[in-house]
């Protein structure tokens, strides 16, 4: 039995902190990364996608946004999402294959042997997990659970009958990839949100019994986070020493003594030029020279 798990595509995200044409272009890449799933579900012959909460934002989600995605979803044969602290709003989606799931739930797929169990944000507060002691978890099928929060793994104790009965605990809201418990996971967000959002992005491949999930990485850009230190080399030596890409985020960290020809408005525009988008974060311990020291307010106070 096998699964395509993700999460958190925010469809609609604003991206402030970046130009207009910028920003669009990022929306629109947001939805390539949902056409890429769904691609990747066609192409493998797997017919359940799970969404696991913040697949859209709900303050610049349009009726249009939802057509638009039910019209891309079309062809999985099962589309089962629940809802997050991003789009705990969100109205009907409409399609057969669409399946929503509002609040508590559990949905069942005789053919398959499986049964799809989801608990949704209602509104701004995280969802209570003992409520999933009050679902009759019975037979032999696969079971899995969809879920969307900051978890830890003895978060599941208060409900903990029903979560050794599950297969596979499909997460979402952290938007790095990474395993909680020996059956929970996190896919990460399809494309980085944010320029620290580093690593590789995508989704997961999950195949049950026995577990195996396999990290599918897809993201159209990445995001990397250099530091640079006083002994690095100046600029016309960064793009073979770090491979920049074009297409990418930097994050950089300036650490160690402060150098006057090494500026950070200089380093900003030379990866601006040889990146996507940059923020520079200056740690450098600045280096104080005679006309500073003469300026400091204290300095008769410490010479009399």
């Amino acid at each position: 039995m096998k699964l395509v798990h993700s999460a958190d595509l925010h469809l609609g995200r604003a991206f402030s902190n970046l130009t207009g044409q910028m920003a669009e272009a990022r929306r629109e890449e947001l939805w390539l990364a949902l056409e890429n799933q769904v691609a990747y579900c066609l192409d493998r012959g797997i017919s359940y996608l799970l969404l696991a909460g913040d697949i859209f934002e709900q303050d610049y989600t349009s009726y249009f946004d939802l057509k638009r995605f039910a019209s891309i979803v079309s062809p999985v044969g099962h589309v089962i999402l629940i809802k997050g602290n991003h789009d705990y709003k969100l109205g009907n989606l409409e399609g057969e294959n669409i399946h929503l799931i509002d609040d508590l739930e559990a949905l069942d797929f005789p053919k398959d042997h499986l049964t799809i169990y989801g608990l949704s944000w209602t509104g701004p507060l995280e969802p209570d997990l003992s409520r999933l002691r009050d679902l009759d978890v019975q037979g032999d099928g696969y079971k899995v659970c969809l879920l969307h929060g900051d978890f830890q793994a003895r978060d599941f104790q208060k409900a903990e009958d029903f979560f050794k009965k599950m297969d596979y605990l499909a997460l979402g809201h952290i938007h790095k990839e990474g395993q909680l418990t020996d059956r929970a996971y996190y896919p990460g967000s399809p494309e980085p949100l944010d320029i620290s959002e580093e690593g590789d992005h995508g989704f997961l491949q999950v195949d049950l019994r026995p577990l195996r999930v396999e990290k599918i990485p897809a993201a159209k850009r990445r995001c990397h986070r250099l530091v640079l230190r006083d002994e690095e080399t100046y600029p016309s030596k960064w793009i073979e020493k770090y491979g920049l890409k074009q297409e990418d985020f930097y994050e950089l960290i300036l650490e160690g003594p402060e150098k006057l020809d090494l500026n950070g408005k200089l380093i900003e525009s030379f990866f601006h030029k040889n990146a996507y988008q940059v923020r520079v974060v200056d740690q450098r311990e600045r280096q104080e020279d005679a006309v500073d020291f003469m300026k400091r307010e204290d300095i008769f106070g410490d010479l009399y």
